[in-house]
């Protein structure tokens, strides 16, 4: 088992600190010290003397209240799935992304976590600000803003995850029919383009579970589904999704916008005849009205 002290930044913030002051204040802290933990969670630069006593008193102490408490630094979800020797090696590659990406919340998810075959080592970490994605090695880096730890798509990858933050994942999320509409064209949009297609099958997978079955799938169900389904098969896609449409929404609502949707396909067809995706959603959302009727 290996040991590491937590990431400060992220298991305690200035809020926790205010509210519990009166209770650290004398007893733990002399108020001097807190002054100087609020100011390294407020990520402001220390001088030499605060330096000296952070290092020396503060984060001491709050290493021992930590790990009284048991609290490691790294928070492991999911952990029945995971390879051993591949947690090992996940808690070392966390650790490396924290030196480059300082204070930042990182979390590793993916098939590298709980498959003996991988081709590569899924890392995201959370930035105020849009950075570019890169690859180093087998560890690709995704940014994402700190909105996506409300989404479905975190809650899903976060239930097998190695990460150095402490979270509560939303387990109740409102996916409306323009939203799932939306989803499934542009699946056939990138299949008919011949375009990389893995965020848009992901994203169709987790919402068509989530609408008709009330699931949100781990990272280990949402990739044997992935396996098992043939993504460039488009009939079982679309029959998929109408099957999910059926169980998800009240047949008034899906008449009513598959019909507006559909009429404004076939305009479109008159001046776009070549198409290929207007056929297939027309088509689609017909069976949808069809079935939603009978």
């Amino acid at each position: 088992m290996i040991s590491y002290y937590p990431i400060m930044e992220n298991l305690l913030n200035v809020e926790m600190l205010e509210k519990n002051r009166s209770l650290l204040e004398g007893r733990i802290f002399t108020e001097m010290q807190l002054n100087i933990l609020k100011k390294r969670l407020k990520h402001t630069p220390l001088n030499s003397n605060e330096r000296t006593y952070y290092y020396k008193f503060i984060k001491p102490k709050i290493r021992a209240m930590m790990s009284f408490f048991s609290i490691d630094d790294i928070n492991v979800k999911g952990r029945e799935s995971i390879k051993e020797n591949h947690l090992e090696e996940a808690i070392k590659i966390l650790h490396k992304l924290e030196q480059k990406h300082k204070h930042k919340k990182i979390i590793l998810s993916g098939s590298f976590l709980f498959n003996k075959d991988y081709d590569d080592i899924d890392a995201f970490v959370f930035s105020k600000y849009d950075k570019e994605d890169y690859k180093k090695g087998k560890v690709h880096v995704s940014f994402l803003p700190e909105s996506a730890l409300d989404s479905l798509f975190f809650s899903s990858l976060s239930q097998i995850s190695v990460s150095n933050f402490i979270y509560k994942s939303k387990s109740d999320f409102k996916i409306d029919l323009n939203t799932i509409l939306q989803t499934y064209e542009l699946l056939i949009n990138s299949i008919l383009n011949k375009e990389d297609h893995e965020k848009n099958l992901r994203d169709f997978i987790l919402q068509t579970e989530y609408i008709s079955k009330n699931i949100i799938l781990n990272p280990k169900q949402l990739f044997d589904i992935k396996e098992n389904l043939t993504s460039r098969n488009i009939s079982i896609l679309s029959n998929t999704f109408i099957n999910s449409l059926i169980l998800s929404y009240t047949k008034k609502a899906m008449t009513s916008r598959l019909k507006t949707q559909i009429g404004d396909y076939r305009k479109l067809l008159i001046d776009y005849k070549t198409s290929k995706n207007l056929p297939i959603y027309i088509d689609t959302y017909s069976k949808v009205i069809s079935l939603a009727n009978s």
